[in-house]
């Protein structure tokens, strides 16, 4: 059994030399922090950033208040295939991603509905939370949407 939080990096700066280099304003950092608290009991033992510095900053502060490892993963920035997602994604555990949207709208709806299109909207740090046996198309289920 697996359980997966897909979670929408906090609110970023559009200050920045490029997309990759956006850091989180202030807001975004306590929308993190908000959402994060509410995650102490989903006992996540492993948290992914994507490399992009908004991902990165959001998911150090999921690690921090997680008391877990904070781990790059590079297939999860904006536009990356979310069935590469899944081909990495361990089979078990309670795993929480900070990323951001299209792509975690894209991979809830693909685990949820079998359908990239048919996934939520995220608004800047909203989370899903998912339970699945094995993670594939169509094989979880969506358990609560967390919010700041």
């Amino acid at each position: 059994m697996m359980k997966l939080i897909i979670m929408r990096h906090g609110q970023a700066s559009w200050s920045a030399p490029s997309d990759q280099e956006r850091p989180l304003t202030e807001v975004g950092q306590q929308e993190v922090l908000s959402t994060a608290s509410k995650m102490t009991t989903l006992g996540i033992n492993r948290v992914f950033a994507s490399p992009f510095l908004r991902a990165q900053q959001s998911g150090r502060i999921l690690a921090e208040t997680l008391d877990c490892t904070l781990e790059t993963l590079d297939c999860i920035t904006p536009d990356d295939d979310p069935m590469a997602v899944i081909a990495e994604l361990p089979a078990q555990g309670v795993i929480a991603l900070a990323s951001h949207m299209p792509l975690v709208g894209a991979l809830t709806g693909l685990l949820c509905e079998g359908s990239v299109s048919q996934g939520p909207g995220f608004m800047t740090a909203h989370a899903a939370v998912l339970d699945m046996e094995l993670p594939g198309p169509g094989l979880a289920r969506l358990v609560e949407m967390i919010q700041p």
